[in-house]
């Protein structure tokens, strides 16, 4: 089985959450996430995955309307790497620091292979179910994406495509925009949905769909010109930045159609560089142009598809 098919089939029937975030009763927020260390570039130092790490838990929470107030980290770790153990807390810590969040320690342990897992806790500000979404809403992009697309391809090529440091350091050292919390404070009423990308943009969007039970219909998807110029000159298209993208922290609002471009406005203010990328319809299918696109992206067992 895949590992989406693990979550819907098995984990599922044991867990009553079915979100990227668990939210309590007096409104705390609950987010895991991790990867095994070998999932990493050489480009990339120890410290650059601490950072990571962190990152990919608190951008849940930042997306999902929330604020981080604590991180834990556990950490399984070759014997030859413990004098790197430090480069990984480093990053862990400013990280942590960096989005105003506690770090407060975890779990050490040995491991052949190496993997890392944070639980960040955060407080909810603005926390909305899929089933407020609703027919004729529009879907927002935080920013345009498709720079670790371009690293994964190089990386299945060989590193025979060129990539600069704009692509790499949105992979080793990936940013959200702390002001997304000023966003949902100020529209929380026009802001019925919302989810970030890491995934990738395609199984995002399925989990939109999937969730709220109603469709999407693309108007563009967000790649800039740069990356555009860049696949075309090594012959390739718009549907492999789809199939090899994830890890790009940015975030999709499901907003009322009547605050769309109010709510463009002020993200733009707030250092953002947004796009409205597509509405809601009735139908659960994604669209664009008049065609239907299948779920495509990484999975963590079965690898591309």
């Amino acid at each position: 089985m895949s590992e989406h098919e693990i979550i819907r089939n098995i984990i599922s029937k044991y867990s009553y959450v079915n979100d990227d975030v668990y939210v309590d009763e007096n409104k705390n927020m609950y987010k895991i996430d991790g990867f095994q260390l070998g999932y990493t570039f050489n480009f990339m130092d120890f410290y650059d995955i601490g950072w990571k790490s962190v990152v990919a838990s608190i951008s849940d929470i930042l997306s999902r309307g929330g604020i981080p107030t604590f991180v834990l980290s556990s950490i399984g770790i070759r014997k030859e790497d413990v004098q790197k153990i430090e480069d990984i807390i480093k990053g862990i810590k400013d990280a942590s620091d960096y989005y105003n969040a506690s770090y407060i320690g975890g779990d050490l342990n040995s491991s052949k292979n190496g993997w890392i897992d944070v639980t960040v806790i955060g407080k909810a500000i603005c926390y909305k179910k899929a089933e407020n979404v609703k027919e004729g809403d529009r879907l927002i992009i935080s920013n345009p994406i498709g720079y670790t697309s371009l690293v994964f391809l190089s990386y299945l090529n060989n590193w025979k495509i060129s990539i600069s440091n704009i692509e790499k350091n949105k992979i080793r050292h990936p940013i959200v925009n702390k002001r997304l919390s000023e966003l949902f404070a100020t529209y929380c009423d026009s802001i019925h949905y919302s989810t970030d990308i890491s995934d990738g943009l395609v199984i995002s969007l399925y989990n939109v769909i999937e969730r709220s039970k109603k469709g999407i219909k693309m108007y563009s998807f967000p790649f800039p010109p740069y990356i555009l110029g860049k696949i075309r000159k090594y012959e390739l298209k718009e549907e492999d930045l789809l199939k090899y993208s994830g890890e790009e922290y940015e975030t999709i609002l499901v907003v009322d159609r009547t605050q769309a471009e109010s709510i463009l406005d002020f993200m733009n203010y707030l250092g953002f560089s947004p796009q409205i990328i597509g509405e809601i319809i009735s139908n659960p299918t994604l669209e664009y142009n008049n065609q239907f696109i299948k779920k495509t992206g990484w999975d963590n067992f079965t690898g591309w598809f």
